[in-house]
């Protein structure tokens, strides 16, 4: 093979060793993003070039940025970067690795809490560690018990209001006996 040059994104970036790391494939998906990285930090062009894949919904490539980037983020980049990861991982079927930086999210949370709340008003509808925890546990794991549990964390930590935290449980409850009757109702042939 054929060693490509490091383009000038990335060495504006100062991440020309990350990118020699890279094999050639995710090289070459990487190409489709980078005139359109943020490349004032390290930080900063990680957290775009994520962004830009999971728009283009390629779930795989962004997960491989979070699988090969290897930096310190001071805390609040750290959570912002997690947030975007738990949709690649989401997306790429890595629910182990979604739920994993969920709670390594919910236990930042109260370290950042104002920094956050400040840049999105308050808490936004869209909050990755809150709401995917969710997905997966119900989803994934059919574990209604736990997800009961962790609404309660939520709303616990400010992540819900009352209103909310109602609604998601009342919305369970219903999700969660839907699925029982759906389960009563479903006809098996036996084999014969």
């Amino acid at each position: 093979m054929f060693k490509r040059d490091v383009p000038p994104e990335v060495s504006s970036a100062g991440v020309s060793k990350w990118y020699s790391s890279l094999d050639d494939q995710n090289k070459v998906r990487s190409g489709r993003y980078l005139k359109d990285c943020d490349t004032s930090s390290k930080e900063r062009f990680f957290m775009s070039l994520t962004d830009l894949a999971l728009k283009d919904e390629n779930y795989k490539f962004a997960a491989a940025v979070g699988d090969t980037y290897d930096m310190k983020m001071i805390r609040y980049d750290r959570f912002m970067m997690n947030e975007l990861l738990i949709d690649a991982y989401i997306g790429s079927e890595r629910y182990d690795e979604a739920k994993r930086l969920c709670n390594a999210n919910l236990e930042l949370f109260p370290e950042i809490e104002k920094e956050f709340r400040e840049k999105n008003n308050g808490i936004p509808q869209k909050m990755n560690c809150r709401n995917r925890l969710i997905d997966v546990l119900v989803g994934v794991e059919v574990n209604y018990d736990q997800a009961f549990i962790e609404l309660e964390r939520f709303f616990k930590m400010g992540l819900l209001d009352k209103e909310g935290f109602d609604f998601r449980t009342q919305s369970l409850k219903v999700h969660r006996l839907q699925r029982t009757f759906d389960g009563v109702y479903t006809f098996r042939k036996k084999e014969e």
